[in-house]
């Protein structure tokens, strides 16, 4: 090293920058070393010649302190660490020549010439041009590992490590806590270390603890035990639901164990939905059964209603002709209420159920014979229940108007626009004083509403009524 001491300051200062860089970046490459997964005995011999060569860099840079501290006393010191150095040297050299073996590279052996530098039979017999070997071994080794560096890197972040792995766990949505066979904590992922904060309110420091507050301790303000599936769960201030089971995992002869946080809150939300719909269906079935106990007597009253009306409207056609008959002074055909009479019993109680068509015909025919006009203009609807109501209240609105108004001709209209419409016009007698609804216009009135519609009666100048049904109803 007494070649240094001719060099100016400024150049000796910049070489220990130089040795303090590399010093980093060596340390650097062997942390990244490190950091890979150990695959067998080649990565550790990796590992150990990464090191050896920061050893190189540290005599390299104690050499340089040693002329600096020279320099600063006003005298030379003979070059030291003789020992240090030959040994640096041949770890060095085995090192990388395991490394080029075991990898079947040759790149490693290049360690060994840099570490070459390093020994004092070196610096002998160079003389003059040794600190041109000692800057080129610092650069050589700056180069190699920015290199390293940047091969490690690469592979850390393309291929499988142990930094990768614990980043990988930390991604996982499932928390992960491994445990050794004594309760110590061997991995936590970043998931069940949250969770474990907010059931305990402090970072997780032992396993068996935390074992036991699982399965009966204390937790925190928001955090609940709740059963799901005849599994117990934790629900968690933020609505969210986990369920946390251990395994038991086998390495070699020790035993393991495994902590594994699922969320389930999607389950525990389809539980209650469940439980919710399997309420409101047996509401539903307990009013369905009660509907079944009453439908008996329901279809009594339905089928007496329609007795009463059917009723209604044959008696009701058969008397406003006779008392039309009567009123003008004419002889009714005895012959007709023989017949009337014979007849009635069996249309009572006939089923036959004549079209909407055919029932304005009849009501047509039969007034026809009692000079009673009755005209019929438009279309009936096609929905056949419709239909069937417009008749019906056909029939009962002649009636009505014959028996009531002593009418001559009535006319009755259909048609459609925003609606289905119905009106009916006679030429009777006005009503003196406010009609009072009864059997007739009342189910004519409760016929329309269950179909939607409206009723509305005139009385001036003429007699009218007019129907309205929305086209929803003709529709179904």
């Amino acid at each position: 090293m007494a070649e240094f001491y001719r060099l100016p300051q400024w150049m000796l200062t910049t070489l220990v920058m130089l040795a303090a860089l590399c010093i980093l970046m060596q340390t650097l490459t062997v942390s990244y070393s490190i950091r890979r997964l150990r695959t067998g005995w080649i990565r550790k011999v990796e590992n150990g010649m990464e090191c050896a060569v920061l050893a190189v860099l540290i005599l390299f840079t104690a050499l340089l302190a040693q002329v600096q501290y020279g320099l600063y006393g006003g005298f030379m010191i003979p070059s030291a660490y003789g020992p240090a150095r030959q040994t640096v040297f041949l770890l060095a050299v085995v090192l990388g020549a395991a490394a080029a073996v075991g990898t079947e590279l040759a790149w490693p052996v290049f360690v060994a010439g840099g570490a070459a530098v390093l020994l004092p039979i070196t610096e002998k017999t160079t003389g003059a041009v040794y600190p041109l070997l000692f800057v080129s071994a610092l650069l050589f080794f700056l180069m190699r590992s920015i290199h390293i560096c940047l091969m490690r890197r690469r592979e850390l972040n393309t291929q499988i490590s142990s930094v990768s792995v614990k980043e990988a766990i930390d991604t996982l949505h499932t928390g992960l806590l491994f445990l050794r066979p004594e309760g110590d904590i061997l991995l936590c992922n970043r998931q069940m270390d949250v969770l474990s904060r907010q059931m305990t309110g402090q970072p997780l420091k032992s396993g068996k603890e935390f074992q036991l507050l699982l399965e009966s301790g204390p937790l925190c303000t928001g955090c609940t035990r709740e059963a799901l599936g005849g599994q117990q769960v934790f629900r968690f201030p933020d609505s969210s639901v986990w369920s946390i089971s251990a395994h038991d995992i086998p390495v070699g002869c020790r035993t393991f164990s495994l902590l594994t946080a699922d969320d389930v809150t999607q389950r525990w939300n389809g539980v209650k939905l469940l439980a919710q719909q399997n309420q409101e269906l047996e509401r539903r079935g307990q009013e369905l059964r009660q509907t079944i106990e009453h439908l008996q007597a329901i279809c009594e009253a339905e089928e007496l209603a329609r007795g009463k009306v059917r009723a209604h409207d044959l008696l009701g056609q058969r008397i406003s002709l006779l008392l039309r008959a009567l009123r003008e002074g004419q002889q009714p055909d005895e012959s007709l209420l023989m017949d009337f009479a014979r007849r009635l019993p069996n249309v009572l109680f006939e089923d036959w159920a004549p079209s909407p068509a055919q029932r304005l015909e009849m009501l047509k025919e039969t007034f026809r014979g009692m000079d009673v006009a009755v005209e019929i203009r438009g279309d009936l609807p096609e929905n056949r229940e419709l239909a069937d109501s417009f008749a019906v209240i056909a029939a009962e609105c002649v009636t009505n108007a014959v028996r009531h108004g002593y009418a001559s001709c009535v006319q009755i209209r259909f048609f459609q626009n925003d609606c289905w419409r119905m009106t009916v016009t006679d030429n009777g007698i006005p009503p003196a004083s406010p009609i009072r609804e009864g059997g007739g216009i009342g189910e004519m009135r409760r016929r329309i509403h269950r179909l939607g519609g409206a009723l509305t009666l005139h009385t001036v100048p003429r007699f009218r009524i007019e129907i309205s049904v929305p086209k929803e109803a003709g529709q179904k």
